[in-house]
C-alpha cells in the first residue's frame, strides 16, 4: 500500500513541479520598436530576439544579487533562444515608418538554472510570502492611506513588478478599508487593529511605507521624510536596509515618483539580503532528515513539491516510509533558516525535532 501511495505522490510531484515558480520565469509585455524596412518577417524576428534579451535581463535582475548581476553583465557570448520555453506576441502595430510589438517571454526554468550554474553564478529564487503594504502619505499636514488622493500609493503600485521575488499586496483604495483602519492607528502601532486588517486579507505580515513631503517656503525646496518598517506578530521594527540615505532628502521639485521607484528597489534588495544573511558561513553541503506527515495525501504532495523546488530534485531522497509520514534526507548548502524563508510563502515551516540539529518536521502554520 505504501509503495502504491509513493507512486501516486511521485506522479503528482512531477506535475506540480512543472508549475512551481513558473510565473517568476514569465516576463510579460516587453515592448520593442523598430523602423519599418518593409520586411515584416525580418522585423518580427528581430523584435523577438530583442525582446528575449531584454526579458532575460529583467529576469536576471529579479533573481540575482548585485554581485552576481555584475558577473552576468560580463557574459556576452550565449544563445538566448536556448533559454526560452515559449513566447507570445501580445500585440503588433505596423505603420509606414515603424513596427511596434509587445512580446511576453516564458523562460525554461531548468535551462536558465543550468546557464547560471555553468557560469558560476548563484541564483536567488526564494519567493517571499505576501506582505501587505500600508502606504502612508503625509502632505500639508494631512494623512492619506486608502484615500483617492494618495498619489504615493499609486506610484508604489506603478513601480512594483509582479514577477519579483518579494511579493507585495496593495489593498484597494476604498471606503471599507478607510473605515477598517486609519493611518493614525498604524502609526500609533495599534496591533489589534493591524491584526484585524491583516486577517481581513489573509496576510500574516505587513510593510509600512510612510512618506512625508513638506515644502520649505524660505529655502524654496521640498523636504522628504521616509520611514520603512515591518510588522510581524504584534511588533513593528525598522526595516534593515543596506543604506538609510538611498533617497534625496531635499529636492527643488516633488520627486515622489522617483522615491517610489527607489523604495521598491530597496525592498527587493532587502529581501535578497535577508536570504543571503541566513546562509551557512562555511557554504558547505549539509544533510538533514525531514519528516512530512502524509495523512492528507494532497497536502503532503505539495509540501514535497515546494521542498524539491528549494533544494533541487536530485538533493532530496526518501529515507523511510511510515504509515502516516515520510522521512526524507536532503543535501543542501542552505541553512534551515534559509529553507524556512523559501517555505514561508506557502505558510510552511521546518521545526527542529531532534537533539543533533539535523532532524526536522515540516508543517503548516
Amino acid at each position: 500500500m505504501l509503495k502504491f501511495i509513493y507512486i501516486i505522490i511521485i506522479f503528482f510531484i512531477n506535475s506540480a513541479n512543472s508549475f512551481a515558480n513558473e510565473n517568476l520565469y514569465y516576463i510579460e509585455k516587453n515592448e520593442v520598436y523598430l523602423e519599418n524596412n518593409g520586411e515584416i518577417l525580418e522585423l518580427r524576428e528581430n523584435a523577438k530576439l530583442i525582446s528575449f534579451k531584454r526579458s532575460f535581463i529583467i529576469l536576471a535582475k529579479n533573481i540575482l544579487d548585485p554581485e552576481n548581476l555584475v558577473k552576468f553583465y560580463q557574459i556576452s557570448d550565449y544563445n538566448i533562444t536556448t533559454l526560452v520555453k515559449d513566447y507570445k506576441i501580445d500585440s503588433e502595430k505596423i505603420t509606414n515608418v515603424g513596427y511596434l510589438a509587445s512580446i511576453s517571454v516564458n523562460f525554461n526554468q531548468k535551462e536558465v538554472k543550468r546557464f547560471f550554474e555553468k557560469n558560476g553564478i548563484n541564483l536567488n529564487v526564494f519567493i517571499s510570502e505576501s506582505y501587505l503594504i500600508f502606504p502612508i502619505f503625509k502632505k500639508f499636514n494631512t494623512f492619506y492611506l486608502w484615500d483617492k488622493d494618495n498619489s504615493w500609493y499609486d506610484y508604489l503600485v506603478e513601480e512594483y513588478n509582479q514577477q519579483s521575488l518579494l511579493k507585495l499586496y496593495f489593498p484597494k483604495k476604498n471606503n471599507r478599508n478607510r473605515l477598517t483602519i486609519s493611518s493614525k492607528q498604524v502609526i500609533d502601532k495599534d496591533s489589534k487593529k493591524i491584526d484585524e486588517f491583516l486577517e481581513l486579507y489573509k496576510k500574516k505580515k505587513a510593510i509600512i511605507v510612510a512618506l512625508e513631503e513638506n515644502f520649505n517656503l524660505e529655502k524654496n525646496i521640498f523636504q522628504i521624510k521616509l520611514n520603512l518598517s515591518v510588522y510581524n506578530n504584534g511588533i513593528i521594527s525598522k526595516l534593515d536596509l543596506e543604506s538609510d540615505n538611498f533617497f534625496p532628502e531635499y529636492t527643488d521639485k516633488s520627486q515622489i515618483k522617483l522615491i517610489a521607484k527607489l523604495v521598491i528597489n530597496e525592498l527587493q534588495m532587502w529581501w535578497k539580503n535577508k536570504i543571503d544573511n541566513q546562509q551557512d558561513s562555511d557554504n558547505e553541503f549539509n544533510s538533514y532528515l525531514v519528516r512530512i506527515n502524509s495523512e492528507d495525501i494532497k497536502k503532503s504532495i505539495f509540501v514535497e513539491s515546494f521542498l524539491k523546488e528549494i533544494v533541487g530534485i536530485n538533493n532530496l531522497k526518501i529515507k523511510e516510509l511510515k504509515k502516516n509520514s515520510i522521512i526524507y534526507e536532503i543535501f543542501t548548502n542552505y541553512s534551515p533558516q534559509q529553507i524556512n524563508l523559501g517555505l514561508e510563502s506557502k505558510s510552511l515551516r521546518m521545526i527542529e525535532t531532534g537533539s543533533n540539529n539535523n532532524e526536522f518536521l515540516i508543517e503548516y502554520y
